[in-house]
C-alpha cells in the first residue's frame, strides 16, 4: 500500500506503528527468560527484584511504552501537520519509557549475574569460556540475553533519535539507516 501511495500519512503511520512496536514483544520474551533462569538456578534470593515482580514490572513498562508509541502513531495518522508533530512527541515519550525500563532490566540482569557468579551455588556450575557454547550453561544463557538486549537497546536508541530529529531529519529521510540500525539488528 505504501509503495503505491507514498504521500499517504495514515498508511505511513500504520507502517511506522508496526515497525516500532515489534521489539517490545522481543523484550517481553527476554524478561521471561531471565525470570525462568533465576528460578531454574534456585537463586531467587540473589535477584535485585523479587521473581514474583520481575517480569510483571518490565512487561508493564513495555505496555506503557507500547501504548505511548501506538498513541503517537495514531495521532500521526490523522493527517494534519500539527498532529504529525504531536504524534512524534508522544512516540518519543513512549520510546524514552521503553529505554528507561529496558536499561533498568539490563542493570538488574547484570546485578543478578554478578551476585550469582560470586555465590557458592555457581562454583559447581562453572565452565571454561571456550566450552560455554557446547555446554549451554546458565552463563551462556545470560550472555545470549545480553547480546539480544544490546541489539534491542541500540535499535531503540536509534528510533528515539530518529523521531526526535523529526520528519526532516537525516535518519528518517535516508532509508539506509533504518535498514542498518533497525532491520539488521532485529533480524539477527
Amino acid at each position: 500500500m505504501a509503495h503505491s501511495d507514498t504521500e499517504s500519512i495514515p498508511i505511513y503511520s500504520i507502517q511506522t506503528i508496526l515497525i516500532l512496536l515489534a521489539p517490545a514483544l522481543f523484550a517481553a520474551s527476554i524478561y521471561m527468560v531471565l525470570g525462568r533462569l533465576i528460578v531454574s538456578l534456585g537463586a531467587e534470593h540473589l535477584s535485585p527484584i523479587r521473581i514474583k515482580w520481575l517480569t510483571k514490572i518490565f512487561v508493564i513498562g513495555d505496555v506503557v511504552a507500547f501504548l505511548g508509541q501506538a498513541a503517537g502513531g495514531g495521532i500521526m495518522s490523522s493527517g494534519s501537520a500539527s498532529a504529525l508533530h504531536t504524534g512524534e512527541v508522544v512516540t518519543v515519550a513512549g520510546l524514552a519509557v521503553q529505554l528507561v525500563f529496558f536499561s533498568v532490566f539490563i542493570i538488574v540482569s547484570f546485578v543478578f549475574h554478578r551476585r550469582f557468579k560470586a555465590s557458592t551455588e555457581a562454583a559447581a556450575m562453572r565452565v571454561p569460556a571456550k566450552e560455554m557454547l557446547r555446554h549451554r550453561n546458565w552463563e551462556t544463557v545470560l550472555y545470549v540475553l545480553y547480546a539480544a538486549s544490546a541489539l534491542i537497546l541500540i535499535r531503540s536508541v536509534f528510533r528515539l533519535i530518529e523521531f526526535a530529529m523529526g520528519n526532516d531529519g537525516v535518519l528518517l529521510s535516508n532509508e539506509v539507516y533504518a535498514y542498518l540500525f533497525d532491520a539488521t539488528l532485529i533480524d539477527l
